[in-house]
């Protein structure tokens, strides 16, 4: 699935509506083209990260995004991994998990690619999470958002506004909506190109698969798991409508994998672990589920301790997650799972012990680091430590909104004004809130708690917001004050 969004003329919409017409600026050195990229006039590369990162925090606004740091951690090194083999040095790709029962994933222009809970689950090893991963990285590397673009006309404009409408509208159901329905009505008007760019991606992501160790049969394989689909799959199935496929199209995968000789890597751990923990979190009914699992491995009792966790039971959660602790103490997923536990008992020194002995043995793992900072901030315990902890991450986790929220949490505590008021507007910012982002800074300059040199930097920061933020239905924050 490909997201395409572009910057429009707010008189324009105001005078017919949300009827918008695609505007590109003449003077931009930003479209001086690439060589050997036909698209980079019709969409550059700064407009795709526009694009990229406005949708994105719209999408964690409405709270779609799971956060959870194993999540992410895995889900990136996956992709990254993959995206290696590109040579791509001219983004850097973000992969993100959407909280959603629907099986789909989708290809945002600026390097962001989601793939919904749903999907994850329905894979059945991680080569065919791979193959799908690949995929979207391809229409990226591809450039098949530009390429819509420059092939845009009249007819395309309704497309154009259900995206742009749906995901900067004010209602989270009309933000995922545009992003199936908008994408639907391209696959009906340009069915030709759709079709086109699906098989190129199909053949670049297959390459991709190659490169980095993956069975290429399970791709095509999970491909045709979901055209076959019935029953409860095909009503959650919302990726054959964004990614028509077509017997000849896994055929091709299938003939290219029967010539790969060398021995494939088709699942992790991690993986096991990853789909527990996301299944978890959709579950509703969690007595059902309970009772389903009868497995006593690792992997069904580290499920079972989760679902127990999730319902409050501390006590049998404990029960069922010690013995598999006991003997796999180093494992990073079963370790996180019974510190969490034991905080849900009370037994905070316990957790944190579980913690840092896990983390002597990956010390450079990020998780470890901010599970141990966050227990640390939230029962106000060794604050200097938790800092050292956070600052190393802030890089890493400078799009996790649980990250940005912990932080500011820090230094209130510390009563550095200054550094919680930056975490703070950083975090409002990032949830796509630029009025509260520049209230906490305004605030913040207007304090006394903060030197000379501290306010020069915030409003800095104040203005590098305002003129960081262009959006597609309204013009640049402050356009009149900015280069």
């Amino acid at each position: 699935m490909l997201v395409i969004i572009k910057k429009y003329t707010t008189s324009f919409l105001l005078s017919i509506g949300l009827i918008c017409l695609i505007t590109l600026p003449t003077h931009s050195t930003d479209q001086i083209p690439e060589l050997g990229d036909p698209y980079s006039q019709s969409l550059p590369l700064k407009q795709e990260d526009i694009i990229g990162i406005s949708t994105y925090r719209r999408l964690q606004k409405y709270g779609y995004i799971n956060n959870d740091p194993l999540i992410i951690s895995y889900i990136n090194y996956l992709g990254n991994s993959l995206s290696r083999s590109t040579m791509d040095i001219t983004r850097k790709y973000q992969f993100f998990v959407v909280q959603s029962d629907q099986i789909n994933a989708f290809a945002v222009p600026g390097g962001y690619i989601g793939l919904n809970i749903g999907l994850i689950l329905l894979s059945e090893n991680e080569a065919q999470l791979a193959g799908v991963v690949a995929h979207e990285i391809a229409h990226i590397k591809l450039r098949h958002s530009a390429e819509m673009i420059a092939n845009a006309s009249m007819s395309n404009i309704p497309m154009w506004v259900g995206i742009i409408a749906g995901i900067f509208a004010g209602n989270a159901q009309a933000s995922m909506a545009a992003l199936k329905a908008g994408i639907g009505l391209s696959a009906q008007r340009n069915v030709n190109l759709i079709r086109s760019n699906e098989i190129e991606a199909d053949d670049y992501g297959v390459e991709i698969m190659y490169k980095s160790n993956y069975d290429l049969s399970e791709m095509a394989s999970f491909f045709d798991k979901m055209e076959n689909s019935t029953g409860e799959i095909s009503r959650n199935l919302e990726y054959l409508s964004t990614h028509p496929m077509y017997e000849n199209r896994i055929a091709n995968i299938q003939n290219r994998s029967s010539v790969q000789i060398k021995p494939m890597k088709n699942s992790t751990d991690d993986y096991i672990y990853v789909k527990n923990i996301l299944h978890v979190s959709l579950i509703s009914d969690i007595s059902k589920n309970i009772k389903l699992l009868t497995n006593s491995d690792k992997y069904s009792l580290h499920k079972l301790a989760l679902l127990y966790y999730k319902r409050s039971d501390y006590k049998n959660a404990y029960d069922t997650i010690l013995p598999i602790y006991k003997l796999n103490s180093n494992n990073l997923y079963i370790s996180i799972a019974y510190a969490n536990i034991l905080i849900g008992l009370d037994r905070i020194d316990e957790a944190l012990n579980v913690l840092n002995k896990v983390k002597n043995i990956y010390p450079l793992n990020s998780v470890i680091s901010f599970a141990i900072a966050e227990i640390l901030i939230e029962n106000n315990l060794n604050l200097n430590y938790a800092e050292r902890l956070l600052e190393p991450l802030k890089l890493h986790y400078n799009l996790n909104p649980n990250y940005l929220r912990i932080s500011s949490k820090l230094y209130m505590l510390k009563n550095s004004d200054f550094k919680a008021a930056i975490s703070r507007a950083n975090y409002y910012q990032l949830l796509d809130d630029v009025n509260m982002s520049l209230e906490v800074l305004d605030n913040t300059i207007r304090s006394n708690t903060i030197n000379i040199e501290q306010k020069r930097i915030l409003e800095a920061k104040k203005l590098n917001i305002i003129c960081s933020n262009p959006r597609p239905l309204e013009p640049i924050f402050g356009e009149k004050t900015c280069n």
